[in-house]
C-alpha cells in the first residue's frame, strides 16, 4: 500500500477503501466536530452533531474491543451495530464528564469534547492495529468491512451478537457506576457558569430592627465564569401595601472567577410596619438574562407592626 491506495487484481490502483481504514475516517469525522460552532445554533447544528456524537465514539469502542474479525462481524447487522454504538457513545459521554470531575477540571462542552477526542484517537489506533494484524500476508481484501452485508453462515451461532452486546453494555455500566461512585465520594469542582448573590456577615434570622441611624447589611456577588459580565443591582422594600425604592439601581461589572463584596445602607423604613427588603441582581447585555435575589425582613426599632396591611 502506498499513498492511500492499493493494487487490485487487475493491476490498477484504487483509493484506500472504507473496510481498510474506517477507524481513521471515523476519527477524522469526529475531529471535524470542532467546526460545529460555525454552524448556526439550533436545529441545524443538532442535525450535524448529534448523529456523529451518537455513532463515532461507540463504533470505535466496538472496533477496539472486538477487532471485527469475521466471526464477530457475522454476528452483527447494520441496525444492531448502530444501536449498540449509540448506547456505548452515551455511556462514553457520561464517563468523560465524570473523568473530568475526578481530575478536578471544569465540565464544559469543550472539555468533554476534548476528552472524547483523546479517547477516540486511542480507540482508533487500537482498532486499526487489530485490523492490520488480521490481514494474512498483507492481503488487504481480508479486512472485514464493518458495514458490509453479513455473510450467510448457518453453522455459526447467531447468539454471539447478544453476548457481545450484553458484555459491552455491562462493561460500560460497570465503568460508569464506578465513576459515579467516585463522583459521589470525591470533591467537586466549582460549577461552571454559576453566579450567586448572598448576604454575608452574621446570619439574618427573623425580623431585623433598624434604628434611627439606619443599618448596614453586607452581601457578596460570586461570578464563577470564564468571562466578565455586567449586572444591574437594585434594592427596594415592600410593606404596608406599598413598594419603596431604597436607592437607584447601579450597574456592576464582575470579572471572571471573581467574588465582589458590597454593603447596603438601610435607613429607617417608613411607618410602623415590618417590611420585606429585596436585593436583586439582573444580568444585562445578554438575551434572557437571569435574575438573582436575596431578602430580609426589617422594621423600625421603636414601632410595632400593629395595624399594618398584609
Amino acid at each position: 500500500m502506498s499513498g492511500g491506495s492499493h493494487v487490485t487484481d487487475g493491476g490498477r490502483r484504487s483509493p484506500l477503501s472504507w473496510r481498510q481504514a474506517w477507524p481513521c475516517y471515523l476519527l477524522a469525522i469526529f475531529a471535524a466536530l470542532a467546526l460545529a460552532p460555525t454552524v448556526p445554533a439550533g436545529l441545524a447544528r443538532a442535525v450535524v452533531t448529534v448523529p456523529i456524537l451518537l455513532l463515532a465514539p461507540g463504533s470505535l469502542l466496538l472496533g477496539a474491543l472486538l477487532g471485527f474479525r469475521g466471526q464477530a462481524r457475522r454476528s452483527f447487522d447494520a441496525v444492531g451495530f448502530g444501536c449498540l454504538a449509540a448506547v456505548l457513545s452515551a455511556l462514553m459521554l457520561a464517563f468523560a464528564a465524570l473523568t473530568l470531575n475526578a481530575a478536578q477540571l471544569r465540565i464544559t462542552a469543550t472539555s468533554v469534547y476534548g476528552c472524547l477526542l483523546v479517547a477516540c484517537a486511542l480507540l482508533a489506533t487500537v482498532t486499526q492495529l487489530r485490523l492490520r494484524r488480521r490481514r494474512p500476508g498483507g492481503d488487504e481484501a481480508a479486512v472485514t468491512d464493518v458495514l458490509a452485508p453479513p455473510a450467510e453462515d448457518a453453522g455459526r451461532p447467531r447468539g454471539r451478537a447478544l453476548r457481545y452486546a450484553v458484555a459491552a453494555v455491562a462493561a460500560g455500566v460497570v465503568l460508569l457506576g464506578g465513576a459515579a461512585y467516585g463522583y459521589a465520594k470525591g470533591p467537586r469542582p466549582a460549577p461552571v457558569g454559576y453566579t450567586w448573590l448572598a448576604w454575608s456577615g452574621p446570619r439574618i434570622d427573623g425580623v431585623v430592627s433598624v434604628g434611627r441611624s439606619g443599618l448596614t447589611l453586607p452581601f457578596q456577588i460570586g461570578h464563577e465564569q470564564s468571562a466578565a459580565a455586567e449586572f444591574t443591582l437594585a434594592a427596594d422594600w415592600t410593606g404596608g401595601g406599598r413598594q419603596h425604592q431604597i436607592a437607584r439601581p447601579v450597574t456592576v461589572r464582575v470579572g471572571p472567577d471573581k467574588t465582589v463584596s458590597g454593603s447596603l445602607a438601610i435607613p429607617q423604613p417608613p411607618g410602623g410596619c415590618a417590611y420585606r427588603l429585596v436585593v436583586s441582581l439582573t444580568e444585562i447585555g445578554v438575551a434572557h438574562g437571569q435574575t438573582w435575589t436575596i431578602n430580609a425582613s426589617v422594621r423600625r426599632s421603636s414601632a410595632g407592626s400593629a395595624g399594618c396591611a398584609t
